[in-house]
């Protein structure tokens, strides 16, 4: 009897002091991922899955001696399309539309670039800890689980590499565990001795005489664009606001992105027309949930990798300042 109450004294107290070290050595692991996607040189072949989409990507990202991070990625199926990044600075190239779109990336994220800042924040609303051990393109690599503590967010899945903490695999997961979109290399070289002609685009000398749009006007963080989410989804706070032009005839569209550090939602509001009238409601494309509503004159829709409901509760609360 003595030995069973010494056990299970020492199972309530190391229990949550074992849960705690899983959680710290689990954020440094993302940590790590963090600092190594925007510090260290790589290449390969990173694959995209959602549903029955796959889409397979070429990346090189590079650092140079002045600290600038350089970007090119090249998207190998379907259309030909190429991203090239300077720091923030994003051109993306469309060759079978002859359009190059100019655009600073802000909150958005690409893999393997897709976590925060600011890990620690993470921890107020996923429980994170440490997985099982595995491989990924021929490396060894730790993971890190994110579980959702409430309904309104989907859960993560992290692979990143035992010796340089580069993220190699990152799985969105449902409130079953069902993978609901995954990137992971399937072929990558870390610490090339890249140069910046590695990540020059290889479209741009083709570009001349093709339109240009400018996908960025007014632009940064809680800018007012005059509407405001009286509600928004928990743990979601408002990042970025935005006024974009649709074209010379129309009116710009305002464009506000939610996001609870990881998740992000973004909302769009332009004047309502006629054709708008049979698309209302909630709409799916991939892993990318979409619900419209109608406001006054207005159709505001929000769109993201979030539950149907965290959108419906967004589009819910959003209206026009007085």
């Amino acid at each position: 009897m003595i030995f069973r109450a010494v056990c299970l004294l020492a199972a309530l107290i190391g229990g949550p002091v074992a849960w705690a070290q899983s959680q710290a050595e689990a954020l440094s692991m993302l940590s790590r991922a963090v600092t190594a996607s925007q510090n260290m040189s790589y290449a390969g072949t990173f694959v995209y899955q959602s549903g029955a989409n796959v889409e397979t990507s070429r990346i090189a990202h590079y650092v140079d001696a002045d600290g600038s991070s350089i970007e090119r990625l090249e998207v190998l199926d379907g259309s030909p399309r190429e991203v090239v990044r300077i720091n923030d600075e994003v051109r993306c190239y469309l060759p079978k539309e002859k359009i190059v779109i100019e655009d600073r990336r802000g909150s958005r994220k690409t893999f393997p670039s897709l976590l925060p800042e600011s890990i620690n924040a993470l921890s107020e609303f996923y429980a994170i800890k440490r997985g099982a051990p595995g491989r990924v393109a021929g490396f060894e690599t730790h993971s890190v689980l994110l579980e959702p503590k409430d309904g309104f967010r989907f859960g993560y899945v992290f692979w990143i590499e035992a010796q340089t903490g580069l993220l190699l695999k990152a799985r969105m997961v449902n409130e079953r565990g069902e993978a609901i979109e995954q990137f992971a290399f399937a072929q990558l070289e870390i610490g090339l001795p890249l140069s910046r002609e590695d990540v020059r685009s290889r479209m741009a000398a083709m570009s001349e005489g093709w339109a240009v749009h400018s996908a960025s006007t007014t632009t940064g963080q809680n800018v007012d664009v005059g509407w405001v989410a009286s509600a928004p989804v928990p743990g979601f706070r408002q990042i970025a606001g935005m006024r974009r032009s649709l074209g010379p005839d129309r009116p710009d569209m305002v464009h506000m992105v939610f996001s609870d550090g990881l998740a992000a939602i973004s909302v769009f509001i332009e004047p309502f027309r006629k054709e708008d009238g049979n698309f209302i409601g909630p709409m799916k494309h991939g892993a990318v949930n979409v619900f419209k509503r109608r406001v006054g004159n207005f159709i505001v829709t929000a769109l993201g990798e979030v539950p149907p409901h965290s959108l419906l509760r967004m589009v819910e609360g959003v209206e026009q300042k007085r």
